[in-house]
């Protein structure tokens, strides 16, 4: 406890001020520490859950804007001609929150700020969108046990595919990533320098910029790779994954009921093989989802 005196008083009366600031801290210990030894922040009362319930609205972190399939995007619809957000995780949104007997609100932010827009901004919830899990991140955010594995592969242009199978290959040429990407640490691991790692804003542009020959290669999430580069005539991915990955679902360190409650639920999904059917359906799912507790749905008799 820190105190500040504004004039000068008597020895004996500051020596009983003392006394008396010693008492009131406990005799030394800790002066957050009150109702039985809990600290302050700790017995705060955790409303965030309750107050996603009491709204009946989850406030959804995510970069809708643009180029970021297959997770979450915009595409025209065919009936109205008026532009629709869809992708994969998407529709483990829409499970999810149906689980919970709410709705989302979409919380749009550019996807390289959606971590200080949460801790800081406070205008989401929670994350839910391709958010690697990582050491940096866990200091800051909450994760949820991972919900998808996913793993980087490497893109070139196709009369390059004999030339660069690796990223031994590569070295001292420029790789195009999305700007905040696991896909940046893993280059700078491998000893690419700052200068050879070039950022883009969204998930497709890289693939623009390899076309373009502003980079050399493109390094990102395999079914990023697959939904932008597989069938583009001009580009090849290279078959070998590698460095795999999860993601997670991202929350404010003190928000822990709201976690406990997408745990919960998703949780759910798993063993009853709804994430299982979603990522079939968009043609992300491997082995590496039963690493994680993704179940396949039991056939139908």
């Amino acid at each position: 406890m820190r105190v500040t005196l504004t004039k000068i008083v008597p020895l004996c009366a500051l020596a009983l001020l003392s006394a008396v600031l010693l008492t009131a801290c406990g005799g030394g210990k800790d002066p957050a520490k009150t109702d039985g030894g809990k600290t302050g922040e700790a017995s705060a009362k955790d409303e965030s859950l309750e107050r996603v319930k009491k709204a009946g609205v989850l406030k959804w972190g995510v970069d809708a804007g643009g180029g970021g399939g297959p997770y979450v995007y915009l595409e025209t619809d065919a009936k109205t001609q008026k532009e629709k957000v869809v992708g994969w995780e998407v529709e483990v949104m829409d499970k999810l929150v149906a689980h919970m007997g709410v709705k989302y609100e979409i919380a749009q932010v550019e996807w390289g700020k959606l971590i200080p827009d949460l801790v800081d901004g406070k205008r989401s919830d929670m994350i839910l969108n391709g958010l690697e899990i990582n050491e940096d991140r866990k200091k800051v955010l909450e994760f949820s046990s991972p919900y998808c594995v996913y793993a980087q592969q490497l893109t070139v242009r196709v009369e390059d595919k004999d030339t660069y199978k690796s990223l031994d290959d590569l070295k001292g040429k420029k790789i195009g990533v999305l700007g905040g990407t696991e896909a940046n640490n893993v280059l700078k691991k491998a000893g690419f320098t700052e200068d050879q790692i070039v950022p883009f804003d969204d998930s497709n542009t890289p693939y623009m910029g390899l076309k373009d020959k502003r980079v050399d290669a493109v390094l990102q999430e395999d079914m990023i790779a697959d939904f932008y580069a597989g069938k583009d005539e001009k580009l090849f991915n290279v078959p070998k994954t590698f460095a795999p990955g999860k993601y997670a679902v991202a929350f404010r360190k003190e928000d822990k009921a709201l976690k406990a409650e997408i745990e919960r639920v998703l949780q759910v999904m798993k063993d009853n093989g709804e994430l299982a059917e979603i990522y079939k359906k968009w043609h992300i799912w491997n082995d590496l989802q039963k690493d994680i507790g993704v179940k396949e749905a039991e056939p139908k008799k």
